[in-house]
């Protein structure tokens, strides 16, 4: 197990800041209205890391007096303060930051995989959280490529673990915020080959998934699995946010924890279990389509803010036993099979 001044080397010598471990990952993590921090993992000292604190001063204002400039017969020139702000754009983005347009094929029900990256990487839970950074703000068809060519030159965690940063950079740079992706992979990696994660050693994420979970959980504890706290076995690594968290649960979490073979509860022998992904309320809208399709297969119509489920009327289930193109629309997938269209279950079929 890492001790606080090992991981501290593991820092320096990527050039991160004594905090990087103490702050949520700006690529993995939803916004949300409320502070939320990662907590170092269980260390022999017991002693947190300390925060730093980071002070911008206000801006400076003119003294009191001085003349105010004018231009245009007199009129005044608006304050800078007022005055609009344009939106930043980066030149490796294709388009502005945000959500992209919510359109997505949903195969039939009947189909062997829904297509998300997620579901080729279940068995491979390091490069699954590799993945999450690339596709973190980036489109699938962008960053794909990009990941596979990382996964041949790094093949193993031990590969990425002594990989040269510049090297990485270079080889993500088109997806944007390469030296942030770049870090956080090679300190994943660093730090998976002396703590990776296992079963019964948890570790807290505050806020996660809910306001204030994880906090009675101390930063330098471990819980084990009869601990009843929230807690998760990947929250002490770099970089591990909301849709980390949700993909690593919806596809790794039962296998890590010997409960079943795959996500899909094979192989499970414990009587009433009920598969990880059933209790995940992801906010990322690819995983959101996959759970929603998860449980047409089963026959419901699920409720991505609560997980209440209702009973899929035979006519949506037709539908979606064809498979079609959904987008979503007020929180609620439509999926489009046909020109005519009626409302069910927040469904148009």
């Amino acid at each position: 197990m890492l001790s606080v001044g090992e991981t501290q080397k593991i820092l320096e010598k990527l050039n991160l800041p004594p905090d990087f471990l103490s702050t949520d990952s700006s690529l993995s993590d939803v916004p949300s209205d409320f502070d939320r921090q990662d907590e170092p993992w269980c260390d022999s000292t017991n002693n947190p890391p300390t925060k730093s604190i980071h002070f911008h001063p206000p801006p400076t204002t003119s003294p009191p007096g001085t003349p105010v400039k004018q231009s245009r017969l007199l009129e005044p020139e608006t304050p800078r303060s007022s005055r609009p702000k344009l939106p930043k754009v980066s030149p490796y983005f294709p388009v502005l930051l945000g959500d992209p347009e919510s359109c997505l094929p949903f195969p039939p029900v009947d189909a062997p995989s829904f297509g998300l990256i997620q579901e080729q990487l279940a068995h491979d839970p390091f490069k699954l959280l590799i993945a999450t950074i690339f596709l973190n703000r980036t489109r699938g068809g962008v960053a794909l490529p990009v990941l596979f060519k990382v996964f041949s030159r790094y093949p193993t965690v031990d590969a990425m673990a002594v990989a040269d940063v510049s090297e990485l950079v270079s080889m993500i740079h088109c997806l944007g915020f390469q030296n942030q992706r770049a870090k956080k992979c090679i300190s994943i990696a660093q730090i998976w080959q002396t703590n990776p994660p296992v079963k019964n050693k948890r570790y807290r994420k505050l806020h996660y998934p809910r306001k204030l979970d994880g906090r009675d959980v101390g930063p330098s504890e471990c819980a084990r699995d009869e601990d009843h706290r929230v807690a998760w076995e990947i929250a002490h690594l770099p970089g591990v946010g909301a849709y980390s968290l949700d993909s690593w649960r919806i596809f790794c979490r039962d296998e890590l924890r010997g409960l079943a073979t795959d996500w899909k509860g094979t192989g499970a022998t414990t009587q009433g279990f009920v598969p990880e992904w059933k209790s995940v309320l992801p906010q990322d809208k690819e995983l959101r389509a996959y759970l929603t399709w998860m449980w047409l297969k089963e026959g419901w119509i699920w409720d991505r803010h609560t997980g209440d489920l209702t009973p899929a009327s035979e006519k949506m289930l037709r539908a979606a036993q064809r498979g079609g193109v959904a987008h979503e629309e007020d929180g609620n997938w439509i999926l489009e099979t046909s020109p005519v269209k009626k409302a069910v279950h927040g469904f148009q079929v």
